[in-house]
């Protein structure tokens, strides 16, 4: 799967480098064109949330589908909403026979509105940040094509959705920005990798990330890597800490190059060509 949409992240790129300035100022024309009121906004939000944010991330930043914060800018918002409608080669499927003109209309004002955050520049070394990775301990956690551990979210194509000034804030402040899952028996999303504190009522306290959870039931996994499953009837205390992480902070661990190195090696990270 994570191969697919790779491909299908390579052939959106590929298009906006061949777009160029001019489908820029297209786009920026369409785009105040597209722009709805509150009303069709907010259906477009719903409509984005329901069919698009599982692959994309509720903020459009990127998830397992590639990060489209914008993208109606970089594009034009008529051939975002010919994408939607059919699809592209090498994964993302077709939503013309879900979706009429007015919905995708909708969802591509939506997209209009999620600006791409200020991504910074890299300006360290990636041959040397991936040793500070390795001397990091990253690898417990983290997954790098197919080696390392799988506690904290998979690497392999990071630097395709994130950019450098994301990846330097979660390494220095782990938890502040957790990427968001829909999930559709719950109104809205979550935060993945939340995490989570229980009391068991034999006095018994937990910690770690949350893996799974519905109204009956919670999966989490410690710092050690051992999961934990509980019926909620069977705790005390069930306390949920957004911008807490089991990942340490590697702030004042690391000198501004190894930071630099570092950011340079993660944002380095966008899959096999």
């Amino acid at each position: 799967m994570t191969r697919v949409w790779r491909s299908a992240a390579l052939l959106v790129w590929a298009a906006i480098g061949a777009a160029g300035v001019s489908t820029f100022a297209a786009g920026r024309q369409e785009g105040n064109a597209a722009q709805s009121n509150p009303e069709e906004l907010e259906k477009g939000k719903q409509t984005f949330e329901l069919t698009c944010s599982s692959c994309h991330g509720l903020d459009g930043g990127g998830a397992m589908g590639p990060n489209i914060q914008g993208i109606p800018f970089r594009l034009g918002a008529d051939s975002v909403a010919n994408i939607i409608k059919n699809g592209m080669p090498g994964g993302m499927p077709a939503f013309g026979g879900q979706l009429d003109a007015h919905e995708i209309k909708q969802i591509v004002g939506y997209l209009l509105t999620l600006t791409r955050k200020d991504e910074g520049k890299v300006t360290g070394d990636p041959e040397a940040g991936k040793k500070v990775y390795a001397s990091s301990g990253c690898a417990r956690c983290h997954m790098i094509a197919g080696s390392g551990g799988d506690s904290g979210p998979e690497l392999s194509t990071v630097g395709q959705s994130r950019g450098p000034n994301y990846l330097r804030n979660t390494i220095l402040y782990p938890g502040t920005d957790l990427p968001q899952e829909h999930v559709f028996l719950e109104s809205g999303g979550r935060l993945e990798f939340l995490f989570v504190r229980v009391v068991t009522k034999d006095g018994r306290t937990l910690e770690g990330t949350r893996v799974a959870e519905d109204s009956l039931h919670i999966v989490f996994e410690d710092a050690e890597g051992n999961l934990h499953s509980f019926r909620k009837d069977q705790l005390r205390e069930l306390q949920k800490e957004p911008g807490k992480s089991t990942m340490p902070s590697m702030k004042g661990k690391l000198t501004d190059t190894e930071m630099n190195d570092l950011v340079a090696y993660l944002a380095s990270l966008k899959g096999a060509p």
